[in-house]
Parts: structure tokens; sequence; C-alpha cells
């Protein structure tokens, strides 16, 4: 989504440059001690107009706006030069990846093209044993799941230095919490509205693709009854579940399982991990020859679905209708802006080698090493404090911190999918469908390449244009691309306080979900490995469930945040800034820039239905509740600005949470 606010950012960027200290002062009518959030953002908020192209607008948006229109720029550049590039090059791979895009004659001709003999292979399905092996030669060669067949290949929870099968669920299109809740059935509707708009478009008659859409909905509708909820997926407890081939067997028992591992070319390993085993068994009840046309047309509207972007003009607007529907948009993007993002999507090692050597700083990244060196050690001593901890456990959480991984910047070496990934220009028979295809299968080899090989910890699993970081479990490390650092995340004008409560909190959170409900049953090496004593477990449970019922309190919108989704990032929040307060110490001017910038960071403006899209998905409470919560049970907050009872921030000493204080 598109955000617009270059002229404020420009606005912003000069008033930190003056005044060198963050965004300390009071701008509008509200206070410090009621609503600190809007206190500090109160200007900001109501200079921010969402775009009719928008659902919602934050710093991380309004950065990778800026990264999306550099990498723009690179695309115009190759566009006018008039070169030719060497094949393989980056440049050629942008420059005729954009054509295959930008040509809706090709579009319109090509169809869905190389893709249709493997959607006919679904629809002619005669059986179910014919139905399930088009599934599996699809997801085989280009990874597609909807139903069955669908895997992934990634780093053994219990043994992070090797690969691992993880079978994949089934694609829940607008999910569980949608399919289920009774205030957002009018959404549900519109989507299976679109469902039948879109079977409607690959050729039924209006007849036919209302009787499918039913289907797929009573079909959905059972699927989602036995499918975890977003938070249990954060729970390797019951997402972790080790069956061989032959008890893999026994629980699809209405399918060949060793004839379609065969064809996934995934056969042979000693374990496959049932990420859903409710849900794997509610499948298998399903895969029955009654239901045969309902779960054809099931995996067909997967398919539409998921390459409606790449196809032609009535699927992607089609796509984009839904979308924007269901999150409040009411204006698209362009053709010209759609098709530098699509791309960019396609290409996305390619665009970062390129972003790199214009928008990185060497300089930047040495300090942001510093600030991570200090909250690393602070933390030990917040761990040390723990007196419900033992000894040995306080111990091994220090250790677990002492060897924790640090990605700064871009990876070392690019990965070997970025040379892998060819582009066939439309001179040379090429088009934006058989171009996606390319870059599926590219990811599918490139992933049976690193099944039985042992995990190179050294590899990126994220581009450096992205703003974002992240704290990877199995990796026990934390993550920070070249996009994030810069303002308002960082600035090295910025006094330290206020780099302390942009980046320094941004990494204080991160470091944060390595003991947070699920990073705490990981171990130093990365493995699923509770080293926790039962006491100390009941103790954390115990803290986290006061957490859960903290953040219950709160609502947006009438609508209540949900304390158990948003547990894992409620503790990464509240023990970010308690990590932060106690690098500050007690210099007053460096807490108030640090509350200030922390709240700055976390502005944002939301169309009302993305703001409940979030509220039944996200994993983090809504922006404003994630200032105003963590710095209500942050009693150095008090001291600064003098809270009394009787101040809309307040919470009661005993009331206030945390784990790591």
């Amino acid at each position: 989504m598109k955000k617009k606010l270059l002229t404020w950012f420009l606005i912003a960027q000069s008033v930190m440059q003056l005044t060198g200290c963050g965004i300390a002062g009071q701008f509008g009518g509200t206070r410090a001690q009621d609503d600190y959030y809007e206190y500090v953002n109160e200007e900001l908020l109501e200079s921010i107009e969402l775009q009719a192209t928008d659902a919602h607008w934050d710093w991380f948006g309004e950065l990778e706006v800026i990264a999306d229109q550099e990498m723009d720029e690179i695309i115009r550049n190759l566009l006018e030069d008039g070169a030719s590039y060497e094949k393989g090059s980056s440049e050629q791979k942008i420059k005729d990846l954009y054509e295959c895009v930008s040509n809706i004659q090709n579009r319109e001709q090509t169809g869905l093209g190389p893709l249709k003999p493997h959607m006919e292979s679904i629809r002619n399905a005669q059986n179910i044993e014919e139905y399930v092996d088009a599934l599996a030669r699809l997801s085989g060669e280009f990874g597609f799941s909807s139903i069955v067949g669908g895997y992934s290949i990634m780093q053994d929870k219990m043994n992070s230095g090797r690969y691992a099968v993880y079978m994949l669920y089934a694609d829940t299109l607008i999910g569980k919490e949608y399919m289920e809740r009774e205030d957002t059935q009018a959404y549900t509707a519109m989507y299976f509205d679109y469902v039948k708009a879109m079977l409607e478009e690959f050729g039924m008659t209006e007849e036919e693709a209302e009787h499918s859409a039913d289907s797929i909905e009573v079909l959905l509708r059972d699927i989602c009854t036995s499918t975890l909820n977003t938070e249990q997926m954060y729970d390797p407890s019951l997402t972790y579940n080790a069956y061989t081939m032959e008890e893999l067997q026994q629980l699809y028992t209405n399918i060949n399982v060793d004839q379609m591992l065969k064809t996934l070319r995934i056969d042979g390993q000693d374990q496959y991990i049932v990420m859903d085993v409710g849900q794997a068994e509610k499948i298998n009840s399903l895969l029955v020859e009654e239901n045969l046309d309902a779960l054809k047309d099931y995996s067909t509207f997967v398919m539409l679905n998921d390459t409606a972007k790449y196809g032609s003009k009535a699927f992607f607007e089609l796509y984009e209708s839904m979308e924007h529907a269901l999150y409040g948009i009411t204006e698209g993007w362009g053709d010209e802006q759609n098709w530098m993002r699509l791309t960019q999507e396609l290409l996305p090692w390619d665009f970062g080698t390129m972003y790199v050597e214009e928008h990185f700083s060497e300089e930047d990244k040495e300090d942001v090493e510093r600030i991570i060196a200090r909250i690393l050690e602070e933390y030990k001593t917040i761990i040390r404090k723990q007196d419900w901890m033992s000894e040995e456990t306080r111990e091994k959480a220090i250790c677990k911190l002492e060897t924790m991984k640090v990605k700064i910047g871009y990876p070392d070496q690019w990965p070997e999918e970025k040379d892998m990934m060819q582009v066939t220009p439309v001179s040379e028979g090429g088009s934006l469908m058989s171009n996606l295809l390319t870059s599926m299968k590219v990811s599918v080899e490139y992933s049976l390449q690193q099944l039985g090989g042992e995990v190179d910890k050294t590899e990126w699993d994220i581009m450096p244009q992205i703003v974002n970081a992240y704290y990877t479990p199995s990796n026990n490390e934390i993550v920070f691309p070249a996009a994030i650092l810069q303002a308002p995340f960082y600035d090295h004008e910025n006094s330290e306080g206020a780099n302390l409560g942009g980046i320094g909190y941004v990494i204080a959170h991160e470091v944060s979900h390595a003991f947070d409900s699920n990073g705490a049953l990981y171990d130093e090496y990365g493995n699923y490995n509770v080293w926790w004593t039962d006491e100390e477990m009941e103790t954390y449970q115990k803290l986290s469930r006061s957490i859960v019922d903290y953040y219950n309190n709160y609502e947006i919108m009438g609508v209540r945040v949900n304390g158990e989704l948003t547990l894992g990032e409620n503790i990464a929040d509240l023990g970010a800034l308690a990590c932060i307060v106690s690098v500050i110490g007690e210099d007053e001017e460096g807490l108030k820039d640090a509350f200030s910038q922390m709240a700055y960071n976390w502005a944002c403006e939301d169309t009302a239905e993305y703001m409940l899209y979030l509220l039944r998905t996200d994993t983090h409470s809504p922006n404003k509740i994630r200032v105003n919560a963590v710095l209500s049970s942050c009693d150095e907050f008090y001291d600064v600005y003098g809270v009394k009872e009787t101040d809309g921030m307040y919470v009661a000493p005993e009331n206030r949470v945390g784990i790591w204080r």
C-alpha cells in the first residue's frame, strides 16, 4: 500500500536536526500524563491524510515507499539508457522483466499460458488419486499448495543445524479468524462474491461459478473448524509433530503417501513435520470421491488467486478490488506503479545488491553495532536481577545473549537464488506468467538443494532494501537490514537518548524476542529445548498471564486487543523499554528523548477496515497501545512526567506488567 508523506518527512527531519534531541516537546493540547502517544504525535497525525490508495501509514511504510521509489529510479534509468546488458546480469533481468510486466498485450495473449496444462490436470482429475497426483506435481515443480501436498524445507526446530521437511497446512483463503467470527461475516460474504467472479472469469457460467463458490465455502468452513488459530501457530509444542513416512500414511489414509512424496521429490526422509495435525486429519476425511468436484474447485480457485496479479487485466482487477474492499482502500496505484512493484517482487536480490551500493553507510553500521553491544550487555544485567530464576538458568540465558548472532545491512555473500533466477524476455518467448513460474521453480530447486545438507546460518532471509528487523529463534540471531538504519529510527545527528529510543528500542525489542513466550523455548543453539525448571516455567506463565490480562483491557474502535495473540510482541515491547531505560539510567533528558522518539516512531494512521483486520490477525498490538501500554508499565515514565493517579496514563504499581524488568 502506498503512503504519501514525503513533505512531512522532510519537515520532521529538519526539526530533528535543529533540535538534535528527538521529539521531546509538547506539540498539541494533549498532556503527556493522559495520552503520551497523542502528546508526541498530535501535530503529525493531524497532518496525515491517508490517500485513496492507502489503508495504513507508518514510518516503516514511509521508508518502504522511499526505498521503492529508489528502486523505481533504477528501472527508469535502465529503460532510458538504450543499452544492452550481458545475459544474466541484474540490469538485463530487470529491464527484460519490466517489459514482460508492462506489456499488457502480451499478458492478455498469454493468459494462464504455461500454467494452463497444470490447471487442466486438476480440472480433469477423474478420482482422488489423480487429483492428489496433480497437486503433488504442481507443488513439486512450482511450490503451489492448496489442500494437500504443500511443504516447506526449513531448519529442524529440534536440531537447527539440519533441514527438515514441514508438511504445510491448507490455504484457508480469507482465514479462520474471518470465517468463524460473527462480526466478520459481511467480509466473508464479500470474499465469496470474489471467488464466484474469479471462477466466472476462468470460464465457468454464472450458475456453475455460484455453485462452485458455495461448495468452496462449505469445504473451507469445515477445514477451519479443525485449524489452529494464529496464536496457536506460534506454539512449537502444537506445531512440531514428527512423523515417519509410515506414520504419515496412517494420518492420510485416503491417499498414497509414498507416491505423493516421490512426486514432491521429498521421499526417503527419516521424518516429516506435520504443523497442524487436527487440520490434516480433517483434510484426510475430506479426500473422498463425493467431494472431488468441490476439491477441484477449491484448488482451482487457490491457483487463480495466487497468480491473479501476474495474469490478465481482468484477473488482476478482481484481485485488487477484493483487497481494497477488505482493507478500506478506495483507489488503486495505477499501472506504472503496479508494474514497478511486480518487477521488484520477482527480482528482490538483484535490487538488493543495487540498493546497498547506493544507500548503505558503513559508518552508521559501526555506530549501530556499538548500540547493539550496549543493549546485549545491559540485558545480562537485567537477567542477573531475576530472583525467580535459578543461577543455572540465568547463566543459560546469559549464554544465549553471548552467542547471539548479529546481522546488519546485507549478507557477506549473496544467495545463490539470485543467480539461479533468470529472465526470459518477450522477444524470446517469455511472459510475466512464465517468469513467475521460473521464479517459483527456482525457489523449489534451491530448497531441495539444501535438504540433506548442513544449515548455513550466515544466510539471510530478508533483502537489504526491506524496512524491518527480526529475531530468529532457530538461529538465535537478530537481523537489521540496511533500509531500517535511517531516520527516524536512526540518525547520527540525534542525541544518544533519541537513538536509544529509536533504533535502540528496535534492537532491544528483537533481543527480547529471544526470551518471549516463543523464543524462550529455544536454547542458545537455536534448538527447541525447554531449558527452564518447572517452577520457573510456572512463574513465567503467571507473568505472561498478567500481560495477557493487562492488554485485554485496552481497546481500539470498541474492539478489545487480543492479549493471547499479541503476547510475544507485548513481552518484547515491555522488555525493550526496560532495557533502554536501564541503559540510560537517571539521565532525565535522555529518558525524555528516548520516550518521545519511541512514541514518534510508532505513529500511524489506518482505515477502519484495516485496523479491524489488524486487530483480528496481527501479532502486534495497535501502535498507539504499543506506546501507551508499555509506558504505563514503566516506573521511570512516572518519575520523569510526574504521572498521578488521576491521569489517563496511570496504572497502579501492582498492575504494571513485564517479565524482564
